[in-house]
């Protein structure tokens, strides 16, 4: 739902602004062909991961999917309300984006026909992803990743109305920073996050409006980006003088015991609004 309000709202908008400059005597060509610069200010959000659970590895041999009884209470797909898994947990957060963006497109025909492009853009997101292990004890356990920034090389490919109005796909390469943490409410054990900054690669692909005007476009976007998370680990070992010898996390490995989450990717929508000045 909150998709189809803002794209629909965002193309009546672009429609309206396309009926006004096909009107317009002094109407600029509708010919996209040539270099562009721009930005772009949306909203993202998070596909639901209530599914996602926390898998152990508790002799350290590199393979995860450890019985682990003491985490029976179970896992959700966010941040804890308490140490105890009856009061579940609260929803990833959505954010608001910007980018800055530039770009080529070329036109087969002048006043209309099929457009062909690439587009390069970088910028922030402001999304959080958690998952939740509950343990008997009771204790939680929580793995965060969060996007510092994130960006996308993209080709695209539509038409070119009369009008100057572009409808077209797009999809390509995209690139995250992400930052990996862990917390627990555990006293008793040490914890210690493995790689927990990355560089993560992916794809983005989606969907847009676009209507020329003079020098400028603008326009709506829509993308689905999806990037890989998958080598960051959590070491949960032994404290110092404070973790007794019958600990379970040292049960199997003096050294600890590994988490990793599920998911392997860091996924989220966005719908952004765009403009351009084109040389």
């Amino acid at each position: 739902m909150r998709f189809f309000l803002t794209t629909t709202a965002a193309a009546g908008l672009v429609a309206a602004m396309a009926a006004s400059a096909a009107s317009a005597q002094d109407v600029a060509s509708s010919n996209w062909t040539g270099f562009y610069v721009g930005g772009q200010l949306g909203y993202n959000w998070q596909p639901t991961d209530g599914d996602e659970v926390v898998n152990f590895d508790r002799n350290r041999d590199g393979n995860f999917g450890d019985a682990f009884p003491n985490f029976s209470p179970g896992f959700c797909g966010g941040a804890p309300t308490s140490a105890r898994p009856t009061t579940g947990c609260s929803k990833d957060n959505d954010s608001t984006a910007w980018k800055l963006h530039a770009g080529y497109d070329y036109q087969f025909g002048d006043t209309s026909g099929p457009v062909v492009g690439l587009i390069a853009e970088y910028g922030k997101s402001y999304l959080y992803d958690n998952v939740t292990a509950f343990s008997t004890t009771p204790a939680v356990y929580k793995l965060q990743a969060k996007l510092k920034s994130d960006g996308a090389i993209r080709a695209r490919a539509g038409y070119s109305f009369e009008t100057g109005t572009l409808i077209y796909g797009t999809g390509g390469a995209a690139y995250g920073k992400i930052r990996n943490s862990f917390s627990m409410s555990n006293t008793v054990n040490s914890a210690t996050v493995n790689d927990p900054t990355k560089n993560a690669w992916g794809w983005t692909y989606g969907g847009g409006i676009e209507q020329k005007i003079g020098k400028f476009s603008v326009g709506a976007l829509y993308t689905f980006t999806a990037l890989k998370n998958n080598d960051s680990t959590v070491t949960v070992g032994s404290l110092a003088g404070v973790t007794p010898a019958t600990n379970p996390f040292i049960a199997q490995n003096a050294a600890g015991t590994d988490f990793q989450r599920s998911f392997s990717k860091f996924a989220f929508h966005s719908v952004r609004a765009t403009v351009s000045y084109r040389f």
